[in-house]
């Protein structure tokens, strides 16, 4: 039994494993000169919070991001009664990384959507669709921040 905990260690400290939200470089956070908001500006700004972005202004050669935020709920299903029992709640972002020329270094286009039963009780349906929101955005933000590290 013990040696086999010692080969465990042994395997897991020689296979260069990392983890795997970890940033490249030491610095976590990423220098851009502007940020554009396009669509949903709630979504948008939302994201942008999550993210670990440093804006400088005077320093034209960095880059820009613009990020184009879209939501929708519907109705995913109804009973006999034509009421609905179920709703989807989708979230569309598409980032994009534009250089000081304003020409497309890269772009990442996600999609999120969630489905989830209606409630009787109005106040707790709206807090759960907030939370549902909630929990795609930062979904997506972390997405984001993965394709940030690794690109």
């Amino acid at each position: 039994m013990n040696k086999f905990f010692i080969l465990l260690i042994f395997f897991i400290t020689s296979c260069g494993y990392q983890p795997l939200y970890k940033s490249k470089n030491e610095d976590n956070n990423f220098k851009i000169n502007e940020i554009q908001l396009i669509g949903n500006s709630e979504v948008g700004k939302k994201i942008l919070v999550s993210l670990p972005l440093v804006i400088i202004k005077n320093d034209e050669d960095l880059n820009r991001i613009t990020i184009e935020a879209d939501k929708s709920v519907i109705e995913a299903s109804k009973n006999s009664k034509g009421q609905a029992t179920s709703y989807r709640t989708t979230i569309f972002v598409k980032f994009k990384i534009l250089d000081s020329n304003n020409k497309l270094v890269s772009e990442k286009t996600l999609k999120k959507d969630f489905t989830y039963n209606a409630d009787e009780n109005k106040f707790r349906f709206k807090e759960y669709q907030n939370k549902v929101e909630e929990n795609l955005i930062k979904d997506m933000a972390e997405d984001i921040l993965f394709y940030l590290n690794y690109s």
